[in-house]
């Protein structure tokens, strides 16, 4: 069996999450994992590590000693002698403090993303400084809590740093590069993963985490008293959206949310963010619905749902970063009746389902979750043995465009399905979709 065969049906129990041991064999099996006709690359990580104390320094660098047969580290004292580790080599990720004398974290992080815009950049920091933190967002692909343990920080790494093993494309690697308006991960998300693993863990422990973050409870209570969601009351706090959303979506409206909010700066005449707020959480629903009529487990389910939620995150990303091109791409698209991912990739060099997918990888979300988002398009590229998140999107989109523009045609790859012996399921799934959406509109 191929690595990325054996992916096809791996859901490893902790790299979903953000703290704890990261399984050394699914490291080895992400890292070496590929899709059809792709390639990865082997080649040792460049890695530079900036840490001001001495004696701090010391112990970092010994703490990550057992990281040599896959990192080539560097560890400097100051954002001065890292700037010149920058002039002289290339890095494939940036990890620093915060508060550097003369040259601090937020220069560093802005120097690093011009010189070398394809190294991922790293925050080790006391989330509790929001001035400083706040200072990094647009230039931080992660934020990590200091002190920091080996674990936690090389597991960051590995998700991260992975993304470029699946996804080696050059073109897409070039679009990227001009993408300076991302978001760094929503740290409430992980915050409410690791408050799901705590033994007292609880609905009411969950609204408390959002409650503490005004921007997100407003832009969570915007989204969920939207007419999508259905809720025939108003809901007033963020404690009683998650008894009403539950755990799982919550999770994925506080992804949603995170994103839509940190591209509400998009002003496009061509581009609705209504339109793709509306049919991105009606996919989502439409995945979650299909992967549950085909019995799926629960990590399966909930992976499907938060896919199908952010399958388009990247044309946010597109949209507000390149918005000539973006706009281009979708008059071509428009004029020559073709899908827009093939626009983008011709006018942009990359489709937004790949630039999505990269965001997501570096966040450190699942592999399913990214795979299913990358590859929504193109679900062939997938060498899966069965059905999978991916599988859930791909459908689920192709029926929310279709029940959207009232046509009788589903735009989905008829040999993909037939691949997995899937192709008589289509009308099944369409109708589990109607029917599931007329049951939440009842409530």
């Amino acid at each position: 069996m191929t690595p990325a065969a054996g992916w096809a049906g791996h859901r490893p129990a902790h790299c979903r999450h953000c703290t704890g041991p990261l399984n050394r064999t699914m490291i080895a099996a992400f890292t070496n994992r590929c899709w059809a006709g792709e390639t990865v690359s082997t080649m040792k990580k460049n890695i530079l590590f900036v840490e001001e104390q001495p004696k701090a320094r010391r112990e970092l660098e010994a703490s990550l000693a057992g990281l040599t047969d896959r990192y080539d580290m560097r560890f400097v004292g100051s954002g001065t002698d890292a700037l010149e580790k920058v002039e002289t080599m290339a890095f494939d990720a940036v990890v620093t403090e915060l508060r550097l004398s003369v040259v601090n974290g937020a220069q560093l992080l802005n120097e690093v993303m011009q010189r070398q815009p394809r190294a991922l950049r790293f925050v080790l920091s006391d989330l509790s400084d929001r001035q400083a933190t706040m200072k990094c967002v647009g230039t931080a692909h992660q934020f990590l809590s200091k002190p920091c343990d080996p674990g936690t920080l090389s597991a960051a790494l590995d998700r991260a740093l992975a993304y470029e093993n699946w996804l080696p494309s050059e073109r897409v690697r070039t679009v990227l590069m001009q993408l300076h308006k991302l978001p760094s991960p929503p740290q409430l998300y992980f915050q409410v993963v690791r408050e799901l693993q705590s033994p007292e863990a609880s609905l009411e422990n969950v609204g408390a985490l959002i409650a503490r973050d005004p921007a997100m409870t407003a832009k969570v209570l915007q989204l969920v008293n939207s007419a999508v969601f259905g809720l025939h009351r108003a809901v007033a706090s963020p404690a009683e959206a998650v008894m009403y959303l539950g755990i799982d979506t919550t999770k994925s409206v506080i992804l949603l949310a995170h994103s839509f909010s940190y591209f509400d700066q998009i002003r496009d005449s061509e581009f609705s963010v209504e339109n793709l707020w509306k049919h991105s959480i009606r996919t989502g629903n439409f995945a979650r619905w299909i992967a549950q009529r085909e019995q799926a487990d629960k990590q399966l389910i909930e992976e499907s749902y938060t896919a199908g939620m952010l399958h388009d995150l990247g044309k946010l990303a597109l949209a507000a970063n390149l918005p000539g091109k973006f706009t281009e791409a979708a008059m071509l698209a428009a004029s020559r009746g073709c899908p827009l991912w093939e626009a983008e990739e011709q006018v942009l060099g990359a489709s937004h389902a790949e630039i999505g997918a990269c965001m997501l990888a570096i966040w450190g979300l699942p592999i399913g979750i990214v795979e299913a988002v990358a590859l929504h398009h193109h679900p062939t590229k997938f060498l899966s043995q069965g059905f999978c998140p991916l599988t859930a999107v791909h459908a689920a989109n192709a029926i929310e465009h279709a029940e959207s523009s009232g046509s009788a045609h589903l735009p989905v790859d008829a040999d993909y399905l037939a691949q997995l012996d899937l192709d008589g399921r289509l009308p099944v799934w369409w109708e589990a979709c109607r029917e599931e959406e007329k049951k939440a509109a009842a409530k």
